[in-house]
């Protein structure tokens, strides 16, 4: 058994040690065991440990054998470190309970592994490999359930998912990721304690959300998320929608390259870019992620609505300006979508090469507008500057000199 975590065990070795001397006692636990046993790779620069160790203690024993500290978890029985290139959580054996209207968990500690590892969400996660002696302890059965494919939970699902109704959505994406069956009632207890994800936020439903699209087909947990009512809490805007097209959705998600925003986007055809935008608000996605998203929805628009499927130069630089730097990932979702017969991506490409897609402002700065037509700082400045952007887009890449004479013809004939 040791052998499948010799390497884990001696990066955190001397962590270890400290601990054992102290009289306390270091696992790894979590997905580097669930995997571990499952023959993927392990090596992996993010470790879990758990340990009888209150946080006040941990703190005390990592200092001075660790290359950095983050205590921002430390409330809730974490403490962050840095450890020969490796990231480490070490948490305390706890008990994690919501109660009935909180976002938040509340946590006690304990010194009994067996306790902490029923409190996790599946049997494949609720093993723990003691870093000292390299034993594996698996109070639940979870090596068995590995074996037999089986997604089951340590204690009863309906406690367990009470405890922490994000369960339920990871639930989907095991079932997707590692093609484990579910056990006899668990989906049972994911459908009738649906309306538990009320209280989880929005961000972390925005986090599992993101790992289930990103596997290589997410399509049996999206069914999940449909058939235990779980879509409404995630995807409030469709909800209302048929199972069919919602189906037809996924279908299309399933499709599209393995990456969040690329699967989200599909949504578009069905709610529109406000809609797509409300969405990607409600579930409290990064600033920089929703303005990706809006230009890959604009961007794909564009293409569905396309009036001819004849890409002239200027329509393609175009479609590129609106698409900014999503403009590979969105050719990538034309192309796994089907919406491009060819034309599109040998225009892309061949402009692309030529270089007639890089830089599609204008081909002069404020400062040369201002010096070329004699302007003070103003609005006329951005009127010329929207003209230079509009000549770039319809005759392609100009000079310097030819868009200043361009520009000084333009200005004389306004005046």
């Amino acid at each position: 058994m040791s052998d499948s975590f010799d390497g884990q065990r001696r990066v955190v070795a001397p962590l270890a040690d400290r601990f054992d001397r102290a009289g306390h006692r270091l696992y790894l636990v979590g997905g580097v065991v669930r995997d571990g046993l499952m023959g993927r790779q392990v090596d992996t620069p993010d470790l879990d440990l758990t340990t009888d160790a209150t946080p006040a203690q941990t703190r005390v024993l990592v200092d001075g054998i660790v290359d950095a500290v983050w205590l921002q978890g430390e409330r809730f029985g974490t403490i962050g470190v840095r450890l020969a290139g490796h990231t480490i959580e070490i948490t305390t054996h706890r008990a994690e309970v919501y109660t009935s209207d909180s976002r938040k968990p509340g946590v006690s500690y304990s010194t009994d592994l067996v306790e902490d590892l029923s409190r996790r969400d599946f049997t494949v996660n609720a093993m723990a490999v003691d870093v000292v002696d390299g034993v594996l302890h698996d109070p639940h059965g979870g090596r068995l359930d590995l074996d037999a494919g089986l997604l089951r939970t340590p204690l009863d699902p309906e406690i367990s998912f009470t405890d922490d109704p994000l369960r339920m959505m990871r639930a989907a994406r095991f079932i997707a990721g590692y093609g484990f069956t579910p056990a006899p009632g668990l989906l049972d207890a994911v459908t009738s304690l649906a309306d538990r994800m009320e209280i989880v936020s929005a961000e972390r439903k925005c986090v599992e959300l993101f790992r289930l699209l990103s596997l290589p087909d997410p399509g049996p947990g999206l069914v999940v998320l449909v058939e235990a009512g779980l879509v409404r809490y995630v995807f409030p805007k469709v909800a209302g929608l048929g199972r069919r097209v919602l189906s037809g959705v996924f279908d299309q998600m399933v499709r599209a390259p393995a990456e969040p925003l690329l699967r989200l986007v599909v949504f578009s055809p069905v709610v529109g870019v406000a809609g797509l935008q409300e969405m990607a608000v409600g579930l409290r996605m990064s600033g920089r992620d929703i303005a990706d998203l809006m230009s890959l929805a604009q961007t794909i628009n564009d293409v569905v609505s396309a009036d001819d499927t004849r890409w002239s130069d200027e329509k393609v630089r175009r479609l590129a300006s609106r698409a900014g730097n999503m403009l590979d990932s969105a050719m990538r979702l034309v192309t796994s979508l089907g919406l491009d017969d060819g034309a599109l991506t040998v225009a892309v490409d061949r402009l692309s090469d030529a270089g007639e897609l890089d830089d599609l402002g204008p081909a002069l700065d404020g400062a040369a507008v201002m010096d070329l037509l004699c302007l003070s700082p103003g609005i006329e400045v951005g009127e010329a500057l929207a003209w230079l952007g509009e000549l770039r887009l319809s005759e392609g890449r100009l000079g310097p000199d030819e868009s200043a004479k361009r520009l000084s013809a333009w200005w004389n004939e306004r005046f």
